[in-house]
């Protein structure tokens, strides 16, 4: 059985990993948007960017696109930054060092060494295409160097968990009352959505049927119900891993009841009926993620003596 600390070490890799990826798209699409816009109030577009990842207060001296790089790109003190949370999965990886294929170590090492300590506007989509494939080199290692055992278990449960708290902040600051293509495109694109939608429903992009899309799809690798059921099987595995036998009256496993129902809350209600309150419903989304992590944390990571 794996030791709790490197379990837990392993869950965050896969969180902070998939932060800085994330991320990098988010502000890929955006900054792009409000330098190529002069028409856009840069303050007010980049208060915006800030909401995405819930900081609801920036400081005056923030809200520029100088300010967005240096507070979510280059801040190696800020763990929700692109470097920053490439730092703190290299230092979870220290403590996972024997469970790490070598590859993933050395890949890892190189993409967060690799990161600038500033970037000007003129140069920050080289930085996002780096922190983007770097990521994603990362991704293939682990997929392809490492046994499915425990450790690449919690790595994955971390990974996905994250992908839906993403989902659901970008979906809860998008401006639902702006139904105009650009303004779709631009969240199916801060998404990495836009073309797999394009392919998918072969004509104009709708807001009703990209929401559809982020959250409901079951084969779109980074939609919201495709997550948590990977969520789900990932922690049945798990669970027998850990000597869990069949249990006839359900799962007593408290982070498989949460996921559950929150892909059952997804997946066997109307759209109508989720897009009613986007807002309250992605504030529950980011709830269900914490609340699995904790649940994560008392079963796994420091269980009771």
């Amino acid at each position: 059985m794996m030791l709790s600390r490197i379990a837990d070490a392993m869950f965050w890799i896969g969180r902070y990993v998939e932060r800085a990826d994330q991320t990098a798209r988010i502000l890929d699409v955006n900054l792009q948007s409000i330098t190529e816009d002069a028409a856009q109030d840069e303050s007010l577009a980049c208060r915006g960017v800030f909401t995405i990842f819930g900081i609801d207060d920036p400081s005056e001296r923030d809200l520029s696109v100088q300010g967005l790089l240096d507070t979510m790109v280059t801040d190696r003190l800020n763990p929700s930054s692109v470097a920053g949370s490439l730092q703190t999965a290299r230092e979870n990886a220290r403590g996972a060092r024997e469970v790490l294929s070598t590859e993933v170590w050395e890949s890892l090492n190189t993409t967060t060494l690799g990161m600038p300590f500033g970037v000007r506007p003129s140069r920050m989509h080289n930085v996002f295409q780096f922190a983007k494939d770097r990521c994603a080199v990362l991704n293939g290692l682990v997929d392809s160097s490492m046994t499915r055992d425990e450790g690449w278990l919690f790595l994955r449960v971390g990974q996905l968990l994250e992908r839906v708290d993403m989902i659901a902040r970008i979906l809860q600051s998008h401006d639902w009352e702006d139904v105009s293509d650009s303004s779709t495109v631009m969240l199916l694109r801060s998404c990495s959505a836009h073309e797999a939608y394009i392919r998918n429903y072969r004509g104009r992009v709708k807001a009703s049927a990209a929401i559809e899309f982020l959250l409901l799809d079951s084969i779109f690798p980074r939609s919201a119900a495709h997550c948590l059921l990977e969520v789900d099987e990932a922690l049945d595995t798990l669970a027998k891993l850990h000597g869990s036998t069949l249990d006839r009256t359900g799962t007593s496993d408290p982070a498989r009841r949460i996921v559950g129902r929150a892909a059952a809350s997804l997946r066997f209600r109307s759209l109508d009926d989720i897009v009613a309150d986007v807002d309250e419903e992605m504030e529950q989304l980011q709830k269900v993620t914490s609340a699995v992590t904790r649940a994560l944390g008392a079963t796994y990571f420091h269980p009771a003596h």
